[in-house]
């Protein structure tokens, strides 16, 4: 059996190992130059399809190129037509603005301003039987607010002022601060506009008419701290008068006391008992304020706060501006 495996063997070698005939031969050239043509035709065609691809490919990125391009214009043309609403709604806000201004000029009068003062919030009935001096005070308190020289009496300059209030859409102060002493409480007195501004860093808290030096350089220029606070103080005559105890009509202190450190005497913020002299250049040299001003002060400003007290061209040297009220649009 073994004998016979081996010979069938043999016999397969001699049939694979045996030459190809002549026209075997021929008929295998002939399939493999089909084969051969029809790679070349393959690979011509894969050419062509790799060069079409790159021409999509290459149409594809100018393609997003116009696309990005178009979309860049579009963002322009929309930040442009943004910015056209914007300074139609500006303009047609001034044009609003304009048309209330001029319909108050002849609306407030002298014997009504009080009235639109009163909606704002600026009328305090303070003294129960002198209305005069409320109104004196509502006059000095919208003054002082407004960045304006404050004198306590109607006249143009006020009216024009209370126009720009009423018909601004928005009200923010218009003080700027290069660089305050702290970020807590402290406080500014501008000898020219007759105003004391509690600020809490460089944020306006509160503003107050006050009454200064006569002359103003009475009331010394210079950088202070708070050395002293007292409820109800006694008056020690100044040198020119007699004593007078806390609490009595003719304490000119009045019901509060803030003293600073001013090394030529005794010099403070307090009260008065002289209401109609707010406003004024009138002091020896403290700086008064009403009573119930300097009562609302007396709690918010801490021991050691720093007080500057200086003209107007002084403060802005020192990087203190209080500029006057002006309209504010409500579009930023």
């Amino acid at each position: 059996m073994e004998i016979a495996v081996q010979a069938d063997a043999n016999e397969q070698l001699k049939i694979y190992d045996s030459p190809l005939s002549q026209v075997e031969l021929i008929l295998l050239k002939e399939q493999l130059r089909k084969e051969q043509e029809q790679l070349i035709k393959e690979q011509e065609q894969l050419k062509i399809e790799q060069e079409q691809l790159k021409k999509d490919q290459e149409q594809l990125i100018l393609h997003q190129k116009e696309l990005e391009a178009a979309q860049n214009e579009l963002k322009k043309a929309q930040e442009k037509l943004k910015n056209d609403q914007k300074e139609f709604k500006k303009e047609q806000e001034k044009i609003d603005i304009q048309n209330k201004q001029n319909k108050l000029k002849t609306e407030i009068t002298s014997k009504n301003y009080i009235d639109y003062l009163k909606k704002l919030g600026y009328y305090k009935n303070v003294y129960k039987n002198d209305e005069a001096l409320n109104i004196r005070n509502t006059i000095l308190l919208f003054q002082s607010n407004h960045n304006m020289t404050v004198t306590g009496t109607w006249d143009e300059a006020t009216k024009q002022m209370l126009i720009k209030r009423l018909v601004s859409p928005t009200f923010t102060y218009l003080d700027t601060i290069k660089s305050a002493p702290t970020k807590g409480k402290w406080i500014v007195v501008n000898k020219t506009k007759k105003t004391l501004t509690l600020y809490e860093g460089t944020k306006v808290l509160k503003k107050y008419a006050v009454a200064v030096g006569n002359p103003a350089s009475l009331t010394k220029s210079g950088k202070f701290i708070v050395n002293m606070k007292i409820e109800n103080p006694d008056w020690g005559g100044g040198g020119f008068a007699k004593p007078v105890k806390s609490g009595l009509p003719e304490n000119p202190l009045g019901s509060r006391w803030i003293g600073i450190n001013r090394t030529d005497g005794s010099y403070g913020i307090h009260g008065t008992n002289s209401f109609y002299s707010i406003g004024k250049y009138i002091s020896h040299g403290c700086i008064r304020m009403q009573n119930y001003c300097v009562e609302e002060l007396f709690p918010l400003v801490p021991l050691k706060a720093d007080v500057w007290v200086g003209t107007q061209d002084e403060l802005i040297k020192w990087g203190v501006t209080q500029n006057p009220f002006e309209i504010q649009s409500s579009i930023k």
